[in-house]
């Protein structure tokens, strides 16, 4: 089998694997932001916006030799799996959003009227409606 093809589908993998619990957990927290929701979603949407040279160039400059990390990112395995994170953010947060968003405010109310947690709301009625929203990416 091709090195090319092992190493496209492993990064793939670890990429749905931290990006699926990494955009569910933002777009949930997103939820409950009132001013700073636009700004925060356009940063987010930013990798969208961006011409994929300028993307890169900033990834190769931040991730780069005077980066914030003791070890080089350049071509390595994780610095290339950092920018497909980066990069299909958006494509994860915005559906997820979505998902969450749709869900009747009323359903969360009677919920939390109900005695149930946090934790138990989103856990037991937050994510079964919005699961379609989760497997859409």
């Amino acid at each position: 089998m091709d090195m090319e093809a092992i190493l496209s589908l492993k990064l793939a993998l670890w990429t749905l694997v931290l990006i699926i619990p990494f955009g569910v957990w933002v777009a949930h927290s997103l939820l409950q932001l009132d001013k700073s929701k636009p700004w925060i979603e356009a940063a987010l949407a930013l990798p969208l916006v961006l011409p994929p040279t300028v993307l890169g160039y900033y990834l190769l400059a931040g991730l780069g030799g005077k980066s914030l990390f003791s070890f080089p990112l350049v071509f390595s395995f994780t610095g290339i799996l950092i920018a497909s994170l980066i990069v299909n953010l958006p494509f994860a947060i915005q559906p997820i959003q979505r998902a969450f968003e749709a869900i009747n405010p009323d359903i969360r109310e009677a919920a939390q009227v109900s005695g149930l947690s946090k934790w138990q709301i989103f856990h037991l009625i937050e994510l079964p409606l919005a699961w379609r929203g989760i497997t859409y990416y």
